[in-house]
């Protein structure tokens, strides 16, 4: 109970300075897609988007360019396969590509826990358990574990949680 309070606390507290910028998303496009040029050649003649539809977690959106997106503003990817599943053009078909292609990273001057305020929120819902922490402070991410499923991201009170595309290798 005393953690969902500090959580919603620093939530409330950083709200202001998430939406204080307006920056440009990066383009994460959903997992099980081995090429990444089959998204603009068949996702705009796509008329059902069957893949937005079928996202339990309701993550993959449409762009301005008529290609899915995920939108980790809210929740993270369970791989569920639903939206491979759903694809009848066959740009998501690689059920062996179970990771989002793309690399979390902790921005340390913005993580409060870099400032030595106990905070685990990203910890809690990483369900590869990618997230470790340096003593008690100083989270860092497993590159060797993370799936960049992007649960981390909303729960992060201080918006220090970034994904950009592409997969970075082991650090």
């Amino acid at each position: 109970m005393i953690d969902e309070e500090r959580r919603g606390l620093f939530a409330s507290l950083s709200s202001a300075f998430k939406n204080e910028k307006t920056r440009k998303k990066a383009v994460i496009r959903p997992p099980y897609q081995s090429d990444l040029s089959l998204f603009y050649k068949l996702c705009p003649e796509c008329t059902g988007k069957q893949c937005v539809e079928a996202c339990e977690e309701e993550i993959i959106v449409i762009d301005e360019a008529g290609t899915p997106t995920l939108n980790f503003s809210e929740r993270g990817c369970t791989f569920c396969d639903a939206c491979s599943d759903a694809c009848d053009a066959g740009v998501l078909s690689d059920k062996t590509l179970n990771f989002v292609n793309a690399t979390v990273e902790i921005n340390v001057l913005k993580c409060i826990a870099w400032h030595q305020v106990m905070c685990s929120s990203c910890k809690e819902p990483c369900m590869e358990d990618a997230i470790a922490f340096i003593g008690l402070f100083r989270p860092k991410i497993g590159m060797d574990r993370c799936t960049a499923c992007g649960w981390c991201i909303p729960v992060c009170p201080a918006d220090a949680i970034e994904i950009v595309p592409g997969r970075k290798e082991k650090e």
